[in-house]
């Protein structure tokens, strides 16, 4: 009896064996035919959307108009650079030294002669001087004033002569000062000769040089009546008063 119960389990056994073999197996087929299938599923839908692809690729190409603009045109420069000649030595016969030529003498430069100094219109001492902006008393009003000229002491009739070249720019009678004349030597310079007489010996725009005789010492300045004889004389510098008798000796500021 334990034989037979022994034999059966065995049996049992071997065929539980065989049995659990056949549902592995037939499990692993099953999941290798599912994962097969779902691969060539998802192979067929990759196929199908890369078909779509390139045809959607395609027809845009085809649409898409070609440009009609030419590639812009380049040019070439070259640069061509010219060899220059290299200069080379050439044999010169050796020469003696030609002789020292002797220049001529410098032509002598011809300058200006210095211009003359000017003269004294009289030979008398200085009366009354000039006042440089400053007020004395004249002896003929009383009045402080400018005294803008010098007075030179002369006799009536004493020629009065131009202190340099010049040319006459007036001829008249000043209603202080007597017959007047006024004499322009050019570069600012202007002189001026009054209390002289009428027989004055210029006239208006005549040329004189230093030393000239114009005209006589008279009395016809009122202003100065009470001066002994003189000449009143003036000098201008661009149209101001300078000392007359400093400007004949140099001196002039």
């Amino acid at each position: 009896m334990k034989k037979s119960r022994s034999s059966a389990s065995n049996v049992l056994a071997g065929k539980g064996f065989y049995i659990a073999l056949s549902l592995c197996v037939a499990m692993v087929g099953a999941a290798c035919y599912f994962a097969y299938t779902q691969t060539s599923k998802d192979l067929s839908a990759q196929l199908e959307s890369s078909l779509q692809s390139e045809q959607s690729v395609s027809f845009t190409k085809e649409n898409v108009p070609k440009s009609t603009t030419s590639a812009p045109s380049t040019t070439t420069y070259t640069r061509t650079t010219t060899a220059k000649p290299v200069a080379t030595e050439a044999m010169v016969p050796a020469t003696a030294e030609p002789a020292a030529v002797q220049s001529a003498p410098a032509a002598p430069v011809n300058k200006p002669a210095p211009a003359p100094k000017p003269v004294m219109p009289v030979e008398g001492d200085v009366l009354n001087p000039f006042s440089n902006g400053e007020l004395v008393k004249s002896a003929t009003t009383g009045a402080w004033q400018t005294h803008n000229g010098a007075d030179l002491a002369a006799e009536i009739g004493d020629d009065v002569v131009s202190i340099a070249a010049g040319t006459v720019k007036s001829v008249e009678e000043d209603g202080l000062l007597g017959v007047c004349v006024t004499i322009d030597h050019g570069n600012g310079i202007v002189s001026r000769y009054c209390n002289l007489n009428s027989g004055v010996t210029v006239t208006a725009g005549d040329e004189v040089k230093g030393g000239d005789a114009i005209g006589a010492v008279g009395d016809t300045a009122e202003i100065e009546s009470a001066d002994p004889s003189h000449l009143h004389f003036e000098v201008y510098r661009d149209g101001i008063f300078i000392d007359p008798v400093a400007y004949i000796q140099g001196k002039a500021e």
